[in-house]
């Protein structure tokens, strides 16, 4: 089985900042053989669907794309275009090092629901924010168009911010409403944690120790914001790696196990097993491309 398809940042306007912005039929032209593939990047993504209609897989997941709605793919997420697509939308992508220039901009990154939970993927409606959406994304292909100079990397960060702030903003009605912001944010931080130590396989118990929290303080906010428990969500992230790195890499069922840290290979497939109703290897079988 092959490696995943890693899709580099590619630069079309400005060979300097490490923000760009394209058309979805504009990105396709480069490499559509590969983008019809699922494939990871080491870039943040935002699609701003205007037309058409087809599939946009995303970590498993076929979404039906409507225009004026908007999906956000965070770093290490897995993705692929709909070969058959009829759809055109703006996309930006840009790094972690281009956003993250401070620590309060790197925390606001991984803590925003948009970016930060590979379960619940952030495709919504924008509705009437559609046009403000769309004059950011062209303020962002303006700018990059126009000739280096010092403020420039500011000005597209600020354009940047402001479209994940406006979309913020229409996202969250859709969470829980009315709840005590702690607890937001506790969530948030727990998620951001779990997806840097996942493979260090740790209890709630330890993100709790390292969040400074007691587990029942844990447990409670999640339950509070999410509607089960921290446990539960931790299963069902590591469920999603253990799909990626079957259907991706070449690595041995055992040698898998062994990354995200199960003592045994039989207790590896029985968790797995347990929650999909198939066995790792039986899952390996239907994901080959």
């Amino acid at each position: 089985m092959d490696e995943l398809i890693r899709y580099p940042f590619l630069h079309t306007f400005n060979p300097i900042q490490k923000i760009n912005a394209t058309t979805i039929k504009e990105r396709l032209s480069r490499k559509p053989h590969q983008l019809f593939l699922p494939h990871r990047t080491d870039f943040y993504m935002i699609f701003l669907f205007t037309e058409g209609n087809g599939k946009h897989c995303v970590d498993f997941h076929p979404l039906s794309v409507k225009p004026k709605n908007i999906l956000f793919i965070s770093k290490g997420q897995v993705h692929n275009f709909d070969e058959k697509e009829t759809y055109d939308g703006n996309t930006v992508v840009f790094t972690e090092e281009f956003f993250c220039r401070t620590e309060d901009e790197r925390a606001f990154l991984h803590h925003s629901p948009l970016f930060n939970d590979p379960l619940q993927l952030a495709y919504f409606e924008v509705g009437e924010r559609y046009q403000e959406l769309e004059t950011l994304y062209n303020l962002i292909i303006a700018e990059l168009k126009r000739p280096t100079h010092p403020n420039q990397a500011q000005i597209l960060h600020n354009y940047l911010y402001n479209m994940i702030l406006v979309a913020e903003l229409v996202y969250q009605p859709r969470k829980i409403q009315v709840i005590p912001n702690r607890q937001q944010v506790l969530v948030s931080e727990f998620k951001s944690l779990a997806n840097e130590f996942l493979y260090e396989h740790w209890s709630v118990d330890n993100y709790a120790e390292k969040l400074n929290v007691s587990s029942r303080t844990l447990q409670t906010a999640f339950s509070v914001i999410e509607g089960i428990s921290p446990k539960l969500w931790l299963n069902e992230r590591l469920c999603l790696e253990i799909k990626r790195l079957l259907t991706f890499e070449s690595k041995t069922i055992n040698e898998i196990s062994f990354l995200l840290g199960f003592k045994e290979a039989s207790y590896f497939v029985k968790f797995f097993k347990t929650r999909t109703g198939i066995t790792p290897s039986e899952f390996r079988k239907t994901r080959q491309f």
